[in-house]
């Protein structure tokens, strides 16, 4: 994903409705770009199939196409880590590396929180497992 992708996904990550090319324009704070380029950097991201167009708006006397992300941005994240070549079994060891070296800088709070939602997670991806296998 180029710089002006990445731009333009982070405000439809954090939009949770979908958007017209105006008001991405109006979101895109620090951005001095056209809609024409907006329009360009929205086709680049659709071509990829990273966003969609869900609906028409009514913006005065004009209609506009409506964007949505097709993927979230963990799964953009992960997406990324694979193409990079990190699979599961790594990214298991990068993590548990991450948590011990901020162990210090941790309260037992955090330390349980972090393991109360590290132990959701597994419970969520063990769930998708038996889904999928459910499905075959």
């Amino acid at each position: 994903m180029s710089n002006s992708e990445e731009i333009v996904m982070n405000v439809f990550w954090q939009t949770p409705e979908p958007l017209t090319v105006s008001q991405l324009s109006r979101l895109l704070v620090g951005q001095d770009w056209s809609k024409n380029y907006i329009h360009k950097v929205l086709r680049w991201l659709s071509d990829k199939e990273f966003i969609k167009v869900v609906g028409i708006a009514q913006e005065g006397r004009y209609q506009a196409q409506q964007y949505v992300p097709t993927l979230t941005k963990d799964e953009y994240l992960a997406y990324m880590l694979e193409e990079q070549g990190v699979n599961n079994s790594l990214f298991a060891h990068i993590a548990v590396t991450l948590f011990k070296k901020d162990r210090k800088q941790r309260t037992p709070e955090q330390d349980e929180k972090l393991i109360a939602e590290l132990e959701k997670m597994v419970d969520e991806y063990e769930a998708q497992i038996e889904e999928k296998s459910k499905e075959k």
